[in-house]
């Protein structure tokens, strides 16, 4: 866990120098704002209003597409139903929220209770960004999100976008149309993935002995004491096949090494080349590793407790020479955010 935090604090020490060149991830104040490759940007209240033991609190997310066209969307996140109307600063005020109810979401969920997007949203967020605190009333008691930089936020998503001065902005708007926002840059592309053929049981151990053998000198001194290492192939191409080793868990997470090897030559094993990013340092699967053979991607879910809600996610596409990042998300504060509902750092589209 140490290592999975120490990493969430690289990443946003590292990628928060520089507003200009995303991906970033910042702390202000209460806040948090990432930006992702394509300058979508995201900011969570991630702590709550009061630090009162035993006070429920909720995660409020507001998501911003970059692009004149943009698209706008506010979230309002809780295990607890929410009663009424919105209360900020105290004071109850009528919002355009669509609401839901808690019944209509799996129990191991932290759903989307209260939402808004577009002009609703805008309104929303404009009632909210010189507040203290937003609180709704539930069966347990007040809920509250803190607002204590949620302003900052809102600037550096600006600036990111480059909205500052113009109609567009939220928090620093001026007289400037919307054409002058500049567009969104272009999303990369991953290759279509085209499944390999299939592998016997009998081709797989034997692939998976050879290999693991081979590459024994190289993770042997991963192997967490009283652990036995593991190992899985996948096909990956009808010439190249990925060897997974987890070398040992402790807590919610495990360590692996990831290997390619030549089918014709499984002795050849190598460590599996990863694309590098640079404001995204020592981004590597961990966690929970997973090969899913109908979509080729590579998953990574690292957890910084064991009832989720933080920690790091990836998602990697092979494209015949190494692992190209086709997804990645962070949570640094543990808010109770599903993995699907975390900032994104990455995003890529597929080839038609």
């Amino acid at each position: 866990m140490r290592r999975l935090l120490a990493l969430l604090t690289c990443l946003i020490a590292s990628t928060g120098h520089a507003a200009d060149s995303p991906p970033l991830s910042r702390d202000i104040k209460d806040w948090n704002v990432t930006c992702d490759n394509v300058r979508t940007c995201t900011a969570v209240s991630t702590r709550p209003a009061s630090a009162e033991l035993g006070e429920l609190y909720f995660p409020l997310r507001i998501v911003r597409k970059a692009g004149p066209d943009d698209a706008l969307h506010i979230s309002v996140f809780s295990y607890n139903d929410l009663h009424g109307d919105p209360l900020i600063d105290y004071e109850s005020l009528r919002m355009p929220l669509v609401e839901r109810k808690r019944a209509d979401f799996d129990v191991t969920e932290v759903p989307e209770l209260r939402s808004a997007s577009g002009a609703d949203a805008l309104t929303f967020i404009y009632a909210l960004r010189n507040a203290k605190q937003l609180a709704f009333s539930t069966s347990d008691g007040p809920s509250s999100a803190s607002l204590i930089g949620m302003t900052g936020a809102l600037l550096l998503m600006d600036e990111v976008q480059g909205r500052i001065g113009t109609v567009t902005a939220l928090a620093r708007p001026g007289d400037a149309p919307a054409s002058d926002v500049p567009p969104a840059p272009p999303t990369p592309t991953l290759p279509v993935w085209t499944a390999p053929s299939s592998l016997s049981a009998t081709q797989t151990q034997q692939l998976l002995d050879t290999a693991m053998a081979a590459s024994r000198a190289d993770w042997q001194q991963d192997v967490i004491e009283g652990d036995e290492p593991t190992g899985k192939v996948h096909a990956l191409t009808d010439e190249q096949a990925l060897l997974i080793v987890q070398t040992g868990c402790s807590a919610y997470n495990c360590d692996y090494r990831l290997y390619l090897m030549p089918l014709a030559h499984p002795e050849q094993v190598r460590p599996a080349p990863f694309q590098t990013i640079a404001q995204l340092p020592d981004l590597a699967p961990e966690g929970s590793v997973q090969f899913d053979t109908a979509t080729g991607e590579l998953t990574s879910l690292q957890l910084a407790n064991g009832m989720g809600g933080c920690g790091i996610s990836t998602r990697w596409r092979y494209d015949g020479e190494r692992f190209v990042l086709s997804h990645a998300a962070q949570m640094s504060a543990c808010m109770g955010l599903n993995d699907a509902d975390w900032p994104v750092l990455w995003e890529t589209a597929v080839q038609p």
